[in-house]
This record gives C-alpha cells, sequence and structure tokens, in this order.
C-alpha cells in the first residue's frame, strides 16, 4: 500500500511539474507575442526561444521564432550580423514547413525570405524537394517556374511552366501564360540561333491557340498570339517574303477579331450600367 502511495505521489508530482512547464511557457509566450504586436522583434526572439526550451512541444514556436528572425532581418545589408538573422529564419521556418507542410502562409514567408536574401537557388531547391513529396501542388509548382525566370533561367523556367499546363490542362489561362512567356523570350531577349527562335515561336503558338479553342473569345491570348505570328513573319522575312506576308496576314486576322471582342465587352458593360 505504502508503494502505490509513493508512486501516485511521484505521479502527481510529475504532473505538477509539467502543468507548470505549460504555464511557464504560456507566460513567454504572451509576453513575446505582446513585444511582436507592438513590432518590436528583438524583444519577443528570447521569449519565444525561452518558451520553446521550456516546452517545445508548442510546434508554432518554430515558426514564431523565424517570423522573428525575419522582422530583425534588414535588406540589402550583408553584414554577418544580418545574413545571421536570414540563416535564422530560414532554419526555422524549414524546421516548421516539415511538421505543417500545409501552411501556405509560412511558406509564403520562407519564399520572400529566400527572395530578400537574394537566395533564389535555395528557394528553388526547396521546391523541387516538396515537389518530390507533392508532385500535383500546382502553386508549388507556379513557385518554381518564376523563381527560374527571376534567376534569368529561361529553358527552366519554359519547361516548369509547360509543366503547369499539364497539371492544370483544363485551364486556359494556364497555356496563355506559357504563351505569354514565349513571345516575352523572342521579343525581348531572343536566342540567337534562328531554328531556336522558331521553336519557341511554335511551342507558343500552340499554347495561345489552345487557350482560344477552350476558351474563343480569349481576346487577350488572340492578341499574344498575334504577335507571335509576327515575330514568324520576322523570321520568314529572311528565306520566304511570300510566307513571311502570310504570316502577317494571320496577325492582322487575329488583331481584328480581338479588337472585336474588346469593343463588344466594352459595348456590353456600358449597356449594363
Amino acid at each position: 500500500m505504502k508503494k502505490v502511495l509513493c508512486l501516485m505521489a511521484a505521479l502527481t508530482l510529475a504532473l505538477s511539474s509539467l502543468g507548470c512547464k505549460k504555464i511557464q511557457a504560456r507566460m513567454e509566450i504572451k509576453a513575446a507575442n505582446e513585444a511582436y504586436q507592438k513590432e518590436d522583434y528583438a524583444g519577443a526572439l528570447p521569449h519565444y526561444k525561452a518558451a520553446r526550451a521550456i516546452d517545445p512541444s508548442f510546434a508554432d514556436l518554430d515558426r514564431l521564432v523565424g517570423y522573428s528572425e525575419i522582422g530583425l532581418y534588414v535588406p540589402d545589408d550583408k553584414s554577418a550580423k544580418n545574413e545571421a538573422h536570414a540563416d535564422a529564419a530560414i532554419q526555422e521556418l524549414n524546421n516548421y514547413l516539415k511538421k505543417r507542410p500545409e501552411d501556405r502562409i509560412a511558406r509564403d514567408a520562407l519564399i520572400n525570405m529566400y527572395l530578400n536574401a537574394n537566395r533564389t537557388s535555395q528557394a528553388i531547391d526547396y521546391f523541387r524537394n516538396y515537389l518530390v513529396a507533392h508532385p500535383a501542388d500546382l502553386e508549388a509548382v507556379k513557385s518554381v517556374a518564376t523563381l527560374y525566370a527571376k534567376q534569368g533561367d529561361f529553358n527552366e523556367s519554359l519547361n516548369w511552366y509547360q509543366k503547369i499546363t499539364l497539371l492544370d490542362s483544363k485551364n486556359p489561362e494556364a497555356f496563355y501564360i506559357f504563351g505569354v512567356v514565349c513571345y516575352e523570350k523572342v521579343a525581348k531577349n531572343p536566342p540567337a540561333d534562328v531554328a531556336q527562335k522558331m521553336d519557341i515561336i511554335n511551342r507558343g503558338k500552340e499554347a495561345l491557340q489552345r487557350a482560344v479553342d477552350m476558351k474563343p473569345d480569349y481576346s487577350e491570348a488572340m492578341v499574344y498570339l498575334s504577335l507571335l505570328w509576327r515575330q514568324q513573319a520576322l523570321v520568314d522575312t529572311l528565306t520566304d517574303p511570300v510566307k513571311a506576308q502570310a504570316d502577317v496576314a494571320q496577325a492582322v486576322v487575329l488583331r481584328d477579331k480581338a479588337i472585336q471582342i474588346f469593343a463588344a465587352r466594352k459595348a456590353a458593360a456600358a449597356k449594363k450600367s
């Protein structure tokens, strides 16, 4: 009987100690939250860390520590102290997202941290690793496409924009965006090789035509399709002027059709108002 009572007393003491730790941790979190709300990130950070040391079971503390480190980071400051805040924020948010991968807000904060700290390659690595386990996450694929574009790697960017059309194959906007990316490349920074330029033009035209086929009044897609026909005309002028004239004629047909759709929309809106 005495042994049982001793065990019960020990259990009660342990539970009491556990309860005290929970209370202490919550007090630290309360103090941290008050400082954080005042944008006093330097004041909030030690309280969040103290709460985590007392009771690591609060999963959100990794996120809150990471957010505080983000608050302390100053863009374009390359000092070792400032870079340490970026390193800490990235590590904390990565740890948190391993536990809560569905938290899109935290993921956006992490990506913004990567970008603000000029660590685009790390952002790409994060998403590529994430996509191994979540290959159908459309938003993640879009992010990779955008990040490669930001990095200036057009070929990889285009490949990922094409993945978007495969994942979102019933959405005409996915094909529209792919076509726009193709036009931006050939119009503003075309490859020196004519065959490569024509390949991009044809891929863009195919995507935009797909968008129009899916949505016959997609005037925005028609405009860019028209522009790509004109880009093709510039290429064909070098070898086949007659074909180039046919390209321009096709561009004009698409442009005029887009203008008609725009005008009809404007008239409908005016009538409705």
